[in-house]
């Protein structure tokens, strides 16, 4: 890894080593300042937002039980009035006695209203009994559901105490509002149900408390129900797409209630996001001193450096030295292209000697690579080797110049044109039978179906396969090697497989392996084959590269199916 890091760091021009050091110079500092002031201040703008808004809950939650309290200390004044209680015991003979007794019953309750400033909130006080239905306050339609049997069964369940119910919805006629009812079972001295009472009080009583708090215009207040039902909210919705919330909670209420509150973070994290926007201006001004530094470095280090290679570039093209041109600069610099100026005039002179007598001995060389590369003269000197092995009864070298003769022969003949699928397995039984004079203790076997036998396939499209299993696959295994050609076809496509039993490959070698198919530079060979059948048939064909270390390795050659016909042209699959 060190030596892959240094290989890449000398690759690297100046300018670009300039800002890898400056940069981490610059940044990182200002990086970790900026880290650390930010979260020192988020983290404390969080302890001081939790603790404030938790003795703000804690005081809103006592205010809703204290008026909860009151309201029913209200409740239990009225129900231990004995003169209140004496009036709902009368039967009214008449209209006018009816009417004198609701009289006392509004004066009574009038008198108990008066005695707190939260009353104000309360709508209407009911008294239902089995014979009448007094109404101190504004009535609505339905008389609030006092006279539903469920209702009353839940006031009389609680015994005498108090029973508050969800806010519901009203109307009397003009308006319609939400409001709490509260209800308590009325007894005589001798503990005997007369009847129910109901105070109906406006939510206002509890949402005019939210609305005293800062947190009114940012966070979503919620007073809970004790199956976490909503009872009243203070209106503000929290956008589904805020995820950064703080969520406080007071659960000291009557009756099971919970007070709620989240806050989103956005508000608390602006003065931090503007903090953050001023450190980063400072980085870009430390980043632009930094660049600017750089410049002044290349313009007396950097430019004159690459004017260099410009120079050399151009004399390694062929330019005269005469028309390379001097520089200005780092005196080093300068002087360094002095001196190749200089050995370029040297390189000049003795190429003018040497040319001369080059030329005498080309055209002697080039007659005698003609002669070297004559097929006649090849043909004549291997037939010569055949009858002197068989002179000498060396058969061994008899079967490998034949073998070599019918290469030969396969090579030159229609260079460019496709074979028969059987004609290249021919071709690879003598390339076998070559090879095994050096790699002697392996098998070749083929299983090619005689429908198959016509298809055509580039001429040495396997041979390069052949010889990668040898070299790479069986050379260093230490068993008897084997290597298996089959052919099938598949989806009109002809699919041809060399196997081997060889040492195979790890998965890192078989990723190098498949990346080189498309890298000249590594595994010629394969990236050859794999080349050609790309250029001849289009990139959906070529190699497919399997293999398994210590078991083998399976390259498949897909191209197109296509047959010959008896007369000697292609039928498509």
């Amino acid at each position: 890894m060190i030596k892959r890091i240094s290989s890449i760091w000398r690759k690297l021009r100046l300018p670009y080593k300039l800002g890898l050091v400056y940069t981490p110079l610059i940044l990182l500092p200002a990086l970790a300042g900026i880290y650390y002031v930010t979260d020192s201040y988020t983290s404390a703008s969080k302890m001081r937002t939790a603790e404030y808004a938790t003795d703000l809950l804690s005081l809103m939650g006592q205010k809703i039980n204290d008026r909860m309290s009151s309201y029913q200390q209200l409740s239990k004044q009225i129900m231990t009035d004995g003169d209140l209680i004496r009036a709902i015991q009368a039967d009214p003979v008449s209209s006018y006695d009816r009417f004198q007794l609701e009289g006392i019953i509004n004066e009574k309750l009038n008198v108990l209203w008066l005695g707190a400033d939260q009353n104000e909130y309360i709508r209407s006080i009911m008294v239902e009994t089995p014979k009448s239905l007094f109404t101190y306050g504004k009535s609505a339609y339905g008389d609030y559901g006092v006279n539903h049997s469920e209702y009353r069964s839940q006031v009389g369940d609680m015994k005498g105490a108090a029973r508050w119910f969800e806010p519901e919805t009203y109307g009397d006629g003009y308006i319609e509002f939400q409001a709490f009812r509260l209800g308590r079972t009325i007894r005589d001295s001798k503990l005997n149900e007369l009847g129910t009472l109901t105070i109906v009080i406006q939510v206002e009583a509890f949402t005019d408390i939210f609305n005293q708090t800062r947190f009114q215009e940012d966070a979503a207040l919620k007073l809970l129900a004790k199956d976490g039902g909503v009872l009243i909210d203070n209106g503000v919705v929290i956008a589904p797409e805020e995820k950064q919330l703080l969520t406080f909670s007071e659960d000291k209420l009557q009756n099971g209630w919970t007070l709620s509150a989240q806050l989103p973070l956005k508000q608390l994290y602006e003065p931090i996001y503007n903090n953050v926007r001023l450190a980063v201006y400072f980085v870009l001004v430390c980043i632009l001193l930094g660049l600017i530094v750089t410049h002044l470095l290349a313009l007396d280090l950097v430019i004159p450096i690459r004017r260099l290679m410009v120079n050399m570039k151009l004399g390694i093209r062929g330019v005269r030295p005469g028309q390379l041109k001097h520089l200005k600069g780092a005196v080093e610099v300068v002087e360094m292209n002095d001196t190749f100026i200089s050995v370029m005039y040297e390189i000049e002179h003795l190429i003018d000697q040497v040319a001369k007598q080059e030329k005498k001995k080309k055209d002697a060389e080039i007659r005698v690579l003609q002669n070297q590369l004559s097929p006649h003269f090849l043909y004549n000197t291997l037939n010569s080797i055949r009858w002197m092995a068989m002179i000498q009864k060396q058969d061994n070298i008899k079967e490998m110049v034949d073998s070599l003769n019918q290469l030969l022969t396969y090579a030159l003949r229609r260079s460019g044109d496709p074979v028969t699928l059987a004609d290249e397995i021919a071709m690879l039984s003598n390339y076998v039978a070559i090879q095994k004079v050096r790699y002697q203790h392996f098998g070749f076997t083929t299983s090619i179906p005689a429908s198959l036998e016509k298809a055509l396939v580039l001429k040495f499209l396997l041979q390069p396969l052949i010889e990668n299993a040898l070299i790479h696959g069986l050379s260093p295994s230490e068993h008897p090697g084997e290597i298996i050609v089959e052919a099938w076809e598949e989806d009109e496509k002809l699919m041809v497989m060399v196997s081997d039993n060889g040492i195979g490959m790890t998965p890192e070698r078989l990723k190098e392996m498949t990346n080189g198919l498309m890298n000249p530079d590594q595994h010629f060979g394969l990236h050859s084959v794999h080349e050609r059948i790309q250029l001849h048939y289009g990139p959906q064909y070529g190699l497919i590269i399997q293999s398994d270390a210590n078991e083998g390795t399976r390259i498949t050659v897909k191209v197109p199916l296509i047959r010959a016909d008896d007369n000697g042209g292609e039928q498509h699959a």
